[in-house]
């Protein structure tokens, strides 16, 4: 199997690679994948930007990121993404958009006809985040993803594996 043809793709502060929680339960996901006996490359969306560690100028920041639309630069580009075919979409909920790095994500590929599922670390209900992914890539199946609870490792396996399944689900998209 050619293992560009899964993805997860998922944000993280620079500096954070590999100890945030989106980082983390990238980890997770390619763990089950492997388990499915799936093979998969992974990709972090790292902004080049470094946020602040203190939460009220981290807040202030990304709040007036969001609000001007800015669209930060990446550290990298994936190169293969011309293969992938399914993406499991891994990113934070900031005061209830997805991260502006992530857009700039969305920006740097075409992605019509892929397929991606949307998990998003939160610490409350994210619909609203998850459909944000459908609004910035209308040519793209979108799949209604999942809600993983910071902190509540427990249903996080559970959590990523309904990911996985609709990851793999039977393709009935019209794209």
């Amino acid at each position: 199997m050619n293992t560009e043809k899964i993805l997860i793709a998922y944000f993280a502060r620079k500096g954070h690679e590999t100890d945030s929680n989106s980082a983390k339960l990238a980890v997770r996901a390619g763990e089950l994948l492997k388990a499915r006996g799936e093979e998969y490359n992974s990709f972090a969306i790292v902004p080049v930007e470094i946020y602040p560690e203190n939460q009220a100028e981290f807040e202030a920041i990304t709040k007036e990121e969001n609000r001007l639309h800015r669209r930060p630069e990446l550290v990298g580009k994936y190169s293969g993404m011309k293969n992938v075919e399914r993406i499991l979409l891994i990113a934070p909920n900031w005061w209830e958009a997805l991260p502006n790095g992530v857009l700039t994500f969305f920006d740097d590929y075409d992605f019509t006809g892929k397929r991606i599922v949307p998990v998003i670390s939160t610490r409350d209900d994210a619909k609203k985040v998850r459909q944000e992914v459908s609004n910035f890539l209308p040519n793209t199946w979108v799949l209604d993803g999942v809600d993983v609870v910071e902190g509540n490792t427990a249903s996080a396996d559970a959590e990523l594996n309904a990911a996985l399944d609709q990851l793999f689900q039977p393709s009935t998209s019209k794209y």
